[in-house]
């Protein structure tokens, strides 16, 4: 019986045999994605960072095998802090892009065009989105969203002082401002966005040079006549009064904020200053339901611009990565512009394919701050492109435009004459175009 009998030492070995089994069988019913998860580092800058965040959850829900490591910079301190993750060898994977840094950012960003439905979508972009993600012909981004500028009006106050539409021509617009201070409806009709945070004064006037049919260098790099009456118009408003002159101090937000205080005619900004979210705000803006959008004076003809999710080339994890910038600035699995379209209702953010107005949510949120879904989509549809108008995708026009904006409101301050603003910004794109050859 002795020989029959079974040890302490053979009954401790037989159970850690079946709890091993019990284990390997219990992980045979654990989903593979539990252990296959990816997690991908994703950038973006501070604006509606819950919004963000809710777009990644939904990202998320459809991509069950990735995880999104979201981290947000303040817009201010983006493109520098970017920089000094590149320089450190900081890894990430995608990333929110200014399109006025990508001369620079190219020999690190990854080219797209060999990605899957990358051919297709890049079809399907609007002129405007598709020229500003590319350059030296390959395709960097992805649209985050794109945008034109046009002037926002207060609408009861052109009424108060018998004004049948907004400007058509700035000498127009002068007499306008003129009638409505003269009434006593504001001390400063016009306010506009000039302090550079992001963007500033400089996209306005290539707004105002592009809305005269021109540019604002030429070839050679000089001050075109469209460049040197723009400024000098633009400076005029503050001479005459017309302008407010603490607004030099101002940025696009600021600015947007300004007016919506409903103490002005007139801000000449991006076409998003207008939606619920800001001017149309029924809850903070005093300007609710009288803001509306209109064209720029002369031609109206107009520039736009193009936020965008690229890709660093440095990741581990690029199929990963063009799987959430494709969700964020495209489609879905479906096919459907998901977050495109949720932009237009959430932050007034406008699109970069074609037909995205027809969607009945999207028209339906454009009609709440006035403006016509037809129309949007045209001046988005025949916006013209920075680099149209400047050396927007040279790699020193970043350098450039911070130095010109600084020029600028030194004009519009009094303290540099519009002859020599103009010199002067022609002397510098000399200097970095020679230094950068």
């Amino acid at each position: 019986m002795h020989g029959n009998r079974i040890t302490r030492s053979t009954r401790q070995r037989f159970a850690t045999q079946l709890f091993c089994a019990l284990i390997a069988a219990a992980g045979c019913l654990v989903p593979l994605t539990a252990f296959a998860q990816t997690t991908i580092k994703f950038i973006a800058w501070n604006f509606q960072v819950d919004t963000v965040n809710e777009f990644v959850k939904q990202f998320e829900a459809e991509n069950p095998g990735i995880k999104v490591d979201l981290e947000i910079i303040p817009s201010a301190q983006f493109a520098a802090k970017i920089q000094l993750m590149k320089s450190g060898n900081t890894p990430f994977d995608a990333l929110y892009v200014f399109d006025h840094v990508l001369g620079q950012w190219s020999s690190w960003l990854e080219p797209l065009d060999g990605y899957e439905g990358a051919a297709d979508l890049k079809a399907k972009m609007l002129p405007l989105a598709r020229q500003s993600m590319t350059y030296n012909g390959k395709l960097y981004g992805l649209p985050y969203f794109t945008s034109y500028f046009g002037i926002i009006y207060n609408d009861k106050m052109m009424k108060a002082a018998g004004i049948a539409a907004p400007p058509k021509t700035y000498a127009e617009w002068t007499e306008q401002a003129k009638k409505i201070k003269a009434a006593g409806l504001s001390q400063f009709p016009l306010i506009w966005p000039v302090k550079h945070t992001g963007w500033g004064g400089m996209w306005i006037m290539n707004t105002m040079v592009a809305s005269r049919g021109g540019k604002l260098l030429d070839d050679k790099l000089n001050v075109t006549p469209e460049g040197l009456a723009s400024l000098k118009w633009w400076e005029s408003t503050y001479r005459e009064g017309l302008s407010d002159p603490n607004g030099i101090e101002l940025d696009p937000n600021e600015s947007a904020r300004a007016f919506m205080t409903g103490n002005y005619y007139t801000d000449l900004t991006a076409s998003f200053f207008a939606g619920a979210q800001w001017a149309n705000d029924k809850e903070k803006s005093k300007v609710a339901g009288a803001a509306f959008l209109a064209p720029t004076p002369e031609k109206q003809a107009t520039v736009g611009f193009a936020r965008m999710y690229g890709i660093n080339s440095s990741s581990t994890h690029k199929k990963e990565a063009w799987q959430i910038i494709k969700f964020l600035g495209a489609t879905a699995k479906n096919g459907d512009y998901v977050t495109p379209k949720q932009w237009v209702e959430k932050g007034a953010l406008t699109w970069g394919y074609e037909g995205i107005e027809k969607d009945p949510v999207v028209a339906a949120s454009l009609r709440s701050w006035g403006a016509d879904p037809a129309k949007v989509a045209a001046n988005l549809k025949n916006a013209l492109a920075m680099n149209q108008v400047v050396p927007f995708q040279a790699v020193w026009y970043a350098e450039w435009e911070l130095f010109a904006n600084g020029v600028l409101q030194s004009v519009l301050a009094g303290r540099v004459k519009p002859e020599d603003g103009a010199n002067q910004w022609s002397e510098k794109a000399k200097q970095l175009a020679a230094r950068y050859k």
